[in-house]
């Protein structure tokens, strides 16, 4: 039973964002359904021939080198993969944030659970594996990774119902005022909000919950042992070492040498990914 709702107002190209994702698992692995976590699409950039952010040093002709310098930044902040190569490889045709954020709701149009993967699958080709996601024929095959129904996908994609559902999200950005990604809002059942603007530590939600929620969350034992870590990679079928040092309490070198341990068992096998990687189940 959902005792509180978790949005993040988020766009797929938002590397903020994609650093929040240990956070969301470590919550998720937590609190399981007690918290329902919903995404709005913000829609980071609309043209980037007009981009400015004064407060990153982003703009201009250069902006695929500003851009790549802000990501490779975060990622050493955040601590998940990114690879910049994308944005020398599409400098030249690359305008919006927009189509990936249309993408991500024509996904939702179809399945709400299958969308939540697609998500996550928008985030780690943007980020890590230097696929554009800009261009329809990626999102058609992130779409299929995922299990999605493609041509139902493309077909809400190019009828203009998928950009409808984001001028929807758009809307609902404006109405409260947010324009920086991530943004989380917060929510009981009793329609009490907390809103937190910015990449936040886990510490922030927990805080908002209890202020929420009181003693009604229980989160569940969470014990950092082999057996746990590899249960974790498994549900997820693809994590960032960060994503284990986060959700079992573990510093960054202690999380690589369990995952270490584990690929060395043969239970689970390392994906290099820009300048990290993720960690996949292996196949028995």
């Amino acid at each position: 039973m959902n005792v509180i709702e978790l949005t993040e107002y988020t766009d797929p190209y938002c590397t903020w964002c994609w650093g929040s994702e240990p956070i969301l698992r470590r919550v998720e692995w937590l609190f399981g359904e007690q918290v329902a976590i919903r995404f709005v699409m913000g829609g980071l950039v609309e043209d980037m021939r007009s981009f400015h952010d004064p407060l990153n040093a982003i703009g201009g002709p250069r902006w695929h080198e500003q851009v790549a310098s802000h990501w490779l930044d975060a990622s050493h902040r955040h601590g998940m993969p990114v690879d910049t190569g994308i944005f020398q490889d599409t400098k030249d045709e690359f305008r919006s944030t927009y189509p990936a954020c249309i993408a991500y709701k024509a996904a939702e149009l179809q399945n709400e659970a299958l969308a939540l993967k697609y998500l996550r699958r928008l985030r780690e080709a943007a980020a890590a594996e230097r696929r554009p996601i800009h261009r329809e024929d990626v999102q058609g095959q992130l779409a299929a990774e995922v299990g999605l129904d493609v041509p139902e996908f493309l077909a809400d994609l190019r009828s203009g119902r998928a950009k409808q559902a984001f001028a929807a999200d758009l809307r609902e950005c404006r109405s409260r005022g947010i324009t920086g990604f991530p943004t989380f809002l917060v929510k009981n059942q009793e329609g009490q909000e907390v809103l937190l603007r910015g990449y936040q530590r886990f510490e922030a939600f927990e805080s908002a919950f209890r202020q929420l929620a009181g003693d009604a969350l229980a989160p569940r034992p969470v014990l950092a042992d082999d057996a746990s870590i590899l249960a974790f990679v498994r549900a997820y079928a693809k994590v960032a070492p960060r994503e284990v040092s986060e959700t079992f309490g573990l510093t960054a070198e202690a999380a690589q040498e369990r995952l270490g341990l584990l690929e060395s068992e043969g239970l689970v096998r390392q994906q290099k990914a820009g300048n990290g990687s993720f960690y996949t189940p292996q196949s028995t």
